[in-house]
């Protein structure tokens, strides 16, 4: 990121004109619908710099308080893009998802005025396979991506769930009582289950540490543990196989 010496100026500063934040490291999301304003009101509260674009009247007054700048535009529109520095932009999200017309020539327009740095929403997988053949690396698919991963939280004994790549995963889960009241170092977690303990957070605290090979685990602990897909939700039921043998 770079100097933020501009910040030493309010914020209504900046209203008519987004270049100063966009030359900062801004991040430019269009289309503040529920995944893009979701996401945008997320950044800007962790206090990036959010320029918002929107094509209806009333969801950019929606947000004009919530993010650092907001115009109604036509994304489609080059030259509006250039006025609002988003060549310059740190990272551009397309989160334009019933109007394909529209995401797509938004995701070319911005290619064209030479920023590369982009995430696209996707609603399907044609839609996901023109903005990949635009030469956008980045192509996000929300609805796909939760209902991937709400199927393995069911079908395991997971609290959280996170692909990491088509066979590898992180998820957070409670230890077995096989793993439990002895140190790690006793059992052979990666040959005997396929899986790693990375971490664990004891039972009424609020912060994880590293899962070293000395760190007993209890049975009101969580861990978080690494692995295929398979192996990670069939060690997370280990108990229940225990149950019905």
């Amino acid at each position: 990121m770079k100097s933020r010496k501009w910040r030493t100026r309010p914020a209504a500063f900046f209203m008519g004109n987004p270049h100063p934040m966009a030359h900062h490291g801004a991040v430019a999301v269009i289309g503040l619908g529920r995944f893009g304003g979701s996401l945008a009101t997320e950044l800007a509260a962790y206090g990036v710099d959010v320029i918002g674009i929107d094509i209806n009247e009333e969801v950019v007054a929606q947000y004009s308080d919530k993010l650092a700048f907001v115009s109604r535009t036509d994304a489609t529109d080059e030259t509006v893009l250039r006025q609002l520095g988003l060549e310059d932009v740190s990272q551009v999200v397309i989160a334009i998802g019933n109007d394909l017309e529209a995401s797509i020539l938004t995701a070319s327009k911005v290619l064209k005025i030479g920023n590369r740095h982009i995430w696209a929403k996707a609603v399907s997988q044609a839609h996901a396979d023109i903005l990949g053949q635009l030469g956008i690396d980045n192509v996000i698919r929300p609805e796909n991506d939760m209902g991937r991963r709400t199927a393995h939280l069911i079908r395991g004994n997971m609290s959280d769930f996170m692909p990491v790549s088509e066979d590898f995963v992180l998820a957070r889960t409670a230890p077995p009582v096989r793993i439990s009241d002895s140190p790690l170092a006793s059992f052979d977690v990666r040959r005997e289950y396929g899986v790693s303990v990375v971490a664990f957070r004891r039972d009424g605290e609020d912060s994880w540490d590293i899962a070293d090979q000395d760190v007993t685990l209890y049975a009101n602990d969580e861990i978080l543990i690494a692995g295929s897909p398979g192996e990670v939700e069939d060690f997370s039921t280990l108990d229940e196989d225990d149950e019905e043998g």
